[in-house]
């Protein structure tokens, strides 16, 4: 019992009152790596499901005068089974909460977005305006480690993108499974997609290497990005954010992975998080950042997979990475999942992260 407390909820009870900085080793924590960057970040610590042992994954968006986020959050620890299978523990799989946030470390109200009883885990929610300035929100569904799983012969066995509109109890409703690229097909999966509003039209961000937009009524658009290979050395590049614009281009932060070790031999999943700038009419990449933002720190400490006895078997990546973003006068305020532990909000002047962005020659 002492290791499954110690391993499985550390992240649930340390560090929720004072970040206390310590001298560290390898990649900086992400307080470290938010100072490096001119900015910080504040660990969101009140108003969470009561109980849960991680939230991560938030999405946070200015909807008129509120600040929302939604976010997931894991009621139960999850274990590996006996056949090296894993599944959550009481059967109970990973929710979206949505709620206000009072301040950087305070969420007010929170709620299931979908709050009638469902079989599907729920995971990765980003919201969105639409052209019609209503609220909607984007999530991954999937019967991952759960009992429904019936080994790829239904649409949800893989991670499939959901999409809903937001009313006005925060209730995600009228849920839609978007016709974009194999998420109606059994036995692929679907899934880091970001919706956007640009000139009136419903956009989806479907891929970043190559950037890839898919139109409501436009022709899809196409844009090389191979130039980040000299950023991700070739590794596997997936979204992050919906473009933001800045008026003159819109500036896309993207994520990339890739097995590592530390020094003690111990492999694991690192995630860095970038940034490139494209044009204001989405034709061409214009700059890109020729290092990672934030990377993924085992000072912020990995969250452990274990057997039903409590013994590590495995852990879950290193990894820094947003769901939602806006820009408030001359900041950058972003809201980061960390480790797939614990989630905060960052800020930072937008002019810092612009000028670390060079020229595509």
């Amino acid at each position: 019992m002492i290791m499954q407390t110690t391993h499985r909820f550390f992240h649930a009870y340390s560090g929720v009152a004072k970040q206390i900085k310590t001298e560290e080793e390898g990649i900086k924590n992400v307080y470290r790596q938010a100072e490096d960057l001119g900015g910080v970040f504040t660990r969101i610590v009140r108003g969470l499901p009561e109980g849960s042992v991680a939230n991560f994954s938030p999405s946070v968006i200015k909807h008129g005068d509120r600040t929302l986020i939604a976010w997931r959050t894991q009621p139960e620890p999850f274990y590996f089974l006996p056949d090296n299978n894993y599944a959550y523990m009481n059967r109970t799989p990973t929710e979206v909460y949505i709620g206000e946030l009072a301040n950087d470390s305070t969420i007010m109200g929170a709620k299931k977005i979908r709050s009638k009883p469902h079989r599907l885990s729920y995971e990765d929610p980003r919201l969105f305006h639409g052209p019609d300035k209503e609220l909607y929100v984007q999530f991954v569904g999937s019967t991952y480690a759960s009992s429904y799983n019936k080994g790829g012969k239904k649409l949800f066995d893989h991670p499939k993108v959901v999409v809903c509109h937001v009313n006005a109890e925060g209730e995600a409703v009228h849920p839609a499974i978007p016709p974009i690229g194999e998420n109606k097909t059994i036995g692929k999966a679907e899934k880091n997609w970001c919706f956007f509003s640009h000139k009136d039209e419903l956009k989806c961000l479907y891929s970043t290497r190559p950037l890839v937009i898919e139109c409501e009524k436009d022709k899809t658009t196409n844009v090389d990005t191979s130039i980040l290979d000299t950023v991700t050395g070739g590794s596997a590049t997936f979204n992050s954010l919906p473009p933001i614009s800045l008026g003159y281009g819109h500036i896309v932060f993207y994520h990339w992975k890739h097995m590592t070790k530390d020094n003690t031999g111990l492999t694991y999943l690192l995630y860095h998080l970038g940034a490139y700038m494209v044009d204001k009419d989405f034709t061409k990449i214009t700059h890109i950042d020729p290092k990672p933002l934030f990377s993924g720190s085992l000072n912020d400490r990995l969250i452990s997979w274990t057997n039903a006895d409590g013994n590590i078997v495995s852990f879950q990546p290193a990894v820094i990475l947003p769901f939602g973003a806006y820009v408030e006068n001359t900041d950058l305020v972003m809201s980061l999942g960390v480790n797939d532990a614990f989630m905060g909000v960052f800020r930072c002047p937008i002019e810092n992260l612009v000028k670390r962005l060079t020229p595509v020659t």
